[in-house]
């Protein structure tokens, strides 16, 4: 009896002792999400609002939904407007023709494969004015998803951070759309944004803050200047993870003061486009290629940011593969990739990813031959069915 007492009591004396363990929190980010489409399209039967009415919510994103379920949280760009109102889109201007919608009942999609948050800082927001985006966000927080985003003004009830939470540690994440951006002007929310970035993190609101562009040349092959200010901007003001959408393409990635940078993921569930691949005149859209990226970001026992690690998932916006040189159907059905189409989707990174002579950074070298390494590897298999991934480096928030 009187071991058992001294045991407890070693152990009771011992406990200050023992060091708690690291807290992980795993973050999925997917591209671009257009839940319905054009108004005009709805009656056609190759339509997102048609293979709703057949197939049901869970048809989408069933591909990921076990995937989606593993992580902490699943973000997604929600790029458009559920509605169930008889709305008219906004005066035609910089977004053309294309004024995305669909009914509030899409969001079942989101909620059927696990999808937690969505950010809805980008162009296709206001496509039907302050009604439609009130209507999306009331869908969203009907089907218990979170939602953020920030535009100009940065005081309305229409904008907001996230503040994800779990065992002690807190996350902030936070988007905005370029033109509302606009590091320059007066009236853009640049200088909020680092202001608030630097406060979160020095006032300890949040232990690392993720921060996502809306921006980016549609269709292009590089990230262009204004994403690489954006990058630069928040890296300086704190920030630890930048991702970017809106170019509908995959780009390439960047590490800076190890903090990781992924210029455009490309589309994902995506029923703006009924065709994934096509020719128009003299130039090729080709947003069939995509990638999802799974983040780690792991903190001490005290809440403090120790490091991030990557993982790349290749995939593709629609279960349809594209033959010869014919175009490709969008069946806005995304599913995992690997062999040749993996490989392809990797090309398309690294090709944006050789930035080390210019910043001088090593690690970016590195990171493109593993890069290549794999996109090697997958190009010599066979088949393209099933999935693959590619983890990278770990990288301490200390160099």
């Amino acid at each position: 009896m009187r071991l058992s007492r001294l045991l407890i009591l070693l152990l009771i004396l011992m406990l200050p002792c023992i060091a708690l363990a690291d807290t992980t929190i795993t973050l999925t980010f997917t591209g671009d999400v257009t839940l319905g489409g054009e108004a005009w399209l709805e009656p056609e039967p190759d339509s997102f609002a048609s293979l709703y009415q057949k197939h049901g919510p869970e048809y989408f994103l069933g591909n990921f939904a076990d995937f989606f379920a593993e992580d902490d949280l699943t973000i997604i760009n929600l790029e458009g407007v559920l509605s169930d109102a008889d709305l008219r889109p906004v005066q035609q201007g910089k977004n053309g023709s294309y004024f995305f919608k669909g009914k509030t009942e899409y969001v079942k999609v989101l909620t059927a494969a696990s999808v937690e948050a969505a950010s809805i800082a980008n162009n296709h927001t206001y496509d039907y004015g302050e009604p439609g985006l009130k209507d999306t966000i009331t869908a969203l927080e009907g089907a218990g998803i979170e939602w953020f985003g920030t535009h100009d003004s940065h005081t309305t009830d229409t904008e907001k951070f996230l503040f994800y939470e779990k065992d002690g540690v807190t996350i902030c994440i936070m988007s905005v759309y370029w033109d509302d951006y606009l590091q320059g002007k007066q009236e853009g929310c640049g200088a909020f944004l680092a202001d608030e970035i630097k406060r979160i993190k020095e006032s300890g609101e949040a232990d690392a803050v993720i921060a996502i562009l809306h921006g980016g040349q549609e269709y292009g092959r590089h990230a262009t200047n204004p994403q690489k200010v954006f990058t630069k901007m928040a890296f300086g003001a704190g920030a630890d993870l930048v991702i970017c959408h809106h170019a509908h393409v995959v780009m390439g990635m960047d590490v800076i003061g190890n903090r990781s940078a992924f210029y455009s993921l490309g589309n994902f569930c995506f029923g703006g486009n009924r065709l994934a691949y096509q020719k128009k005149g003299s130039k090729v859209q080709d947003a069939a290629p995509a990638l999802i990226v799974r983040a780690a970001l792991t903190f001490d026992d005290q809440g403090n940011y120790k490091g991030q690690q990557m993982t790349l998932y290749p995939v593709q916006t629609t279960s349809i593969d594209r033959v010869g040189t014919d175009d490709q159907i969008n069946n806005y059905q995304p599913k995992f990739i690997t062999g040749p189409l993996g490989g392809h989707v990797l090309h398309l990174m690294q090709i944006d990813t050789n930035y080390a002579k210019r910043l001088q950074n090593p690690q970016n070298k590195e990171l493109k031959e593993i890069i290549i390494s794999k996109e090697n590897e997958l190009a010599a298999m066979e088949s393209s069915e099933g999935m693959s991934s590619l983890t990278l480096p770990y990288l301490p928030a200390e160099e």
